[in-house]
Parts: structure tokens; sequence; C-alpha cells
């Protein structure tokens, strides 16, 4: 007779499995989730403070038309790269880090995942000491260290459950950052003038259609560059492209929408400061609060796997959530170091590094191994691929020290796209292998 498994061995079973989150395997048929959840925790992902700062520079340097057109064009470039690249993570089921192995070779991408975690990390490091700072100066009676720790074992409750995490939060916070903002929106439109006065308004110091679009997709290039480890657990290709359409067009495009409107209309660009003129402070540090934890927990999320990968293939066998809370550890440290006026710093490394990484993977998947299934993609890799390596340097130098389109980041997202797929056409890597996923 056999014995039934005691149901406390299988609640640990599915704990463990929700939390090692498959960061070292492709997401199998069976744990994909539906459009709906997708849509939340890529939503989720989008709705950050880059929004707000984003839309005062469009609202203070633009007219209503010509910024609203730069929101539009610049987050259409950014659904069109996440859809490219997360449509990689729903056939292939890996994460981006899993899926840069076979570009940079098993051990290559040692060092990419590497140096992606302890940027991520860095820039959510200076976001804490940023935060801390900027609340210690409300409540001065309470250290900023404290401000600090209590924040980062926030993130840590939702990021080390992986995209179940992800999606518990982003279904409560996604509402109420909506809410908020359109309640705001309704607040700016009721003062004298309403909105007849946006529409009509002209910039003080107008900086150009080119850079307000260039703002637009600098803020989130590097954002759409690592959607596959969100899209990997996607049913359908179909499902990718509604879903990351939804929250760069609709979600970030929204809260874009209503900083710029607070910057035309009040005349300042910080709007924090407008929010509080409206008497709204309360809720705006809220939805500030759950911006950051957005930003936050997606970032720690991301870093994770990128550590787990690249400790599997050290043979160090730690687990994604002893990366997760190493991770968070790593960001406090920096945090502590008082790095918050070195967030603009932090801002460019991570335009320059992380989309020429994008191009690169667009290029191997979309023109070099077309439709590779899962099983095939990790099979028979060199230690070190050279050429993707000097593609990703060379990309990210050009990108850094040359101007020729609108932002350091899509150069090094083109320069990266092109360098390594002229790179495999060269040496005659191109293949074709039908997806099992497609």
């Amino acid at each position: 007779m056999s014995v039934e498994e005691p149901p406390v061995r299988t609640h640990d079973r599915n704990l463990a499995e929700t939390m090692d989150d498959h960061a070292l395997e492709p997401v199998p048929a069976s744990r994909r989730k539906p459009l709906l959840q997708l849509i939340v925790v890529q939503v989720g992902w989008n709705i950050s403070v880059s929004s707000f700062l984003v839309g005062g520079v469009v609202g203070s340097g633009t007219s209503f038309g010509e910024g609203m057109a730069a929101i539009g064009l610049g987050n259409l470039v950014l659904a069109i790269v996440a859809s490219l690249i997360g449509v990689i993570g729903f056939r292939t089921g890996l994460t981006s880090y899993l899926a840069s192995r076979a570009v940079f070779g098993s051990a290559g991408s040692v060092l990419v995942s590497i140096v992606l975690g302890v940027v991520a990390m860095g820039f959510i490091g200076v976001l804490m000491d940023t935060w801390g700072g900027a609340v210690n100066k409300l409540i001065p009676a309470i250290p900023s260290a404290v401000f600090v720790i209590a924040f980062a074992l926030a993130i840590l409750t939702t990021a080390i459950f992986g995209f179940k995490g992800l999606h518990k939060f982003s279904a409560i916070a996604v509402p109420v950052q909506v809410a908020i903002g359109l309640f705001a929106l309704f607040r700016i439109g009721s003062l004298d003038g309403g909105f007849g006065e946006v529409f009509a308004a002209e910039p003080a110091k107008a900086i150009g259609f080119s850079a307000a679009v260039s703002a637009v997709v600098a803020t989130w290039i590097t954002g759409a560059a690592l959607v596959s480890d969100v899209q990997r657990y996607a049913l359908r290709a179909r499902d990718v492209v509604i879903s990351c359409g939804l929250s760069f067009v609709v979600g970030v495009g929204i809260f874009e929408t209503i900083a710029t409107v607070s910057a035309m209309k009040v005349g300042n660009s910080n709007f924090v400061v407008v929010m509080q003129g409206l008497g709204l402070l309360a809720p705006a540090a809220v939805l500030l609060f759950l911006a950051l934890w957005n930003t936050a927990d997606n970032n720690i999320y991301s870093a994770s796997l990128a550590f787990t990968s690249a400790s599997n293939l050290l043979r160090l066998r730690l687990s994604k959530p002893f990366w997760t809370v190493l991770a968070v550890l790593i960001a406090v440290g920096i945090a502590f170091l008082g790095l918050a006026d070195q967030f603009g710093k932090f801002l460019t490394v991570i335009g320059v590094v992380v989309p020429p990484f994008a191009g690169l993977l667009i290029a191997h998947f979309w023109v070099l191994q077309r439709r590779t299934a899962a099983a095939e993609v990790l099979r028979d890799l060199p230690a070190v691929r050279w050429e993707a390596v000097g593609c990703w340097i060379a990309a990210a130098l050009i990108a850094y020290y040359a101007e020729f389109l609108l932002v350091n980041a899509v150069e090094g997202l083109v320069c990266g796209f092109v360098l390594y797929a002229l790179a495999g056409l060269i040496t005659g890597r191109r293949r074709t292998v039908t997806s099992v996923a497609a």
C-alpha cells in the first residue's frame, strides 16, 4: 500500500520551486502564465520614478503636441525592442542570462552576468540612498539608514518569490498607482484655466523633438533589454507583444503624460512639488514609494537571475534565493557608501553597457539562429565566443563616444545588432531550428 506524501512536504516543494523560479532551466509549458498576469507584472515593472522624471523633462521643454508625439514615438520604439527580446524568452523559456550563454559562450556569459548584475545592484544601491535621504529630511529624528534597511526588507519580500512575488505586489500596487495618477491629473485639470493652458503652453527653453524622444527612449531601453526574465512565462508570442505594448505605450506613457501635463500646467517639472501644491503630498508619497518598490524589486529579481546563472557555471551551486538576499545586501552596502549624487553616472553606465547586450541577443535569435528550440540553445557551446565579447565592447564604446543617432542607448543597441549579425554571417553561423514553443 502506498503512503501519501505529507502535505507539508508538498507545500515545501512548491515553495522551493516558486523561489527557484526556473533560474537554471526553461520555464515548462505547465508553468506558463495567462496574458493578464503577464500584463500586470510587466506594467508593474514599468511604472517607475523614471517616468515622472522624463515627463518633467518633456513637459518643461516642449509644446503639448510635440511632447505627446515624443512620448508616443519613444514608447513605441521601446515596445518594439521589448517585443523582440520578449519573444526570445517565450520561444526558449530562458532568462536573459541563460540565453546569453548561446551568444557569449558558457564561460563568456559569466562575465556578462556578473557585470550586468553588479551594475543593477549599484543602481538600486544609489536609489536606496536617495530614498533614505529624502525621507530623512521629512522625518529627521529617524536616521536615513533605518529607511534604507526597511526599504530593502520590503523589496526582498517580493523579489525572493520571483514571478509570483512580482505578480502579487503588482496586482495591488498598479491599480493604486493608476488611481492616484489619474486623480492627480483630474486635480490639475480642475485648476483655473483647465487643460486649455496646457494645450496652449509653450516652453520657456525648448529642447526639441529629437531630444524629447531621446529622453523617453533612454529612460527605458535597459528595461526593454531584459524583459525576457518576465516574458519567458508567456503562453503565446502574441501575449508577449500585447503585454509589452500595453506596458510601454500605455503603462509608461500614462505616467509620463501626467508628469508632462503637470509640468506644463504648474510650471514645475518636480512632480512631488506639484502634488504638494495640490494638497496631495500623502498620495504622492505613496505613489513614489510604490514606484520605487517596482523599480527595485524588478532589478533585484533580474540581478539574482544573473548571479544564479554565473554561479552555476562556476560550480558554486548556490540557489536563486541565496543570490536574491545577497543582491539586496550588496545594494544596501552601496547605499551606505552615500553615492546618491552618483545617480546620473550610474544611469550613464547602464545606458552604455546594457543596450548592446540586447542588440546581440536580437541578432543571435532573430538573424543567426532564428526560431531556435530551447533544447538546442545551450547545446555544444564554446567556452567563450570572442566575436560576441568583442562586438559588445565595441558597441558600448561606439555608443559612448559617437553621436549618430538619438541617444547613446539606441546607438549601442543598433551597433550591437549590426556588428554581431555581420560577424555571425561572415563566420557562417547562421542556421534555423524550428522552435517547439512556436
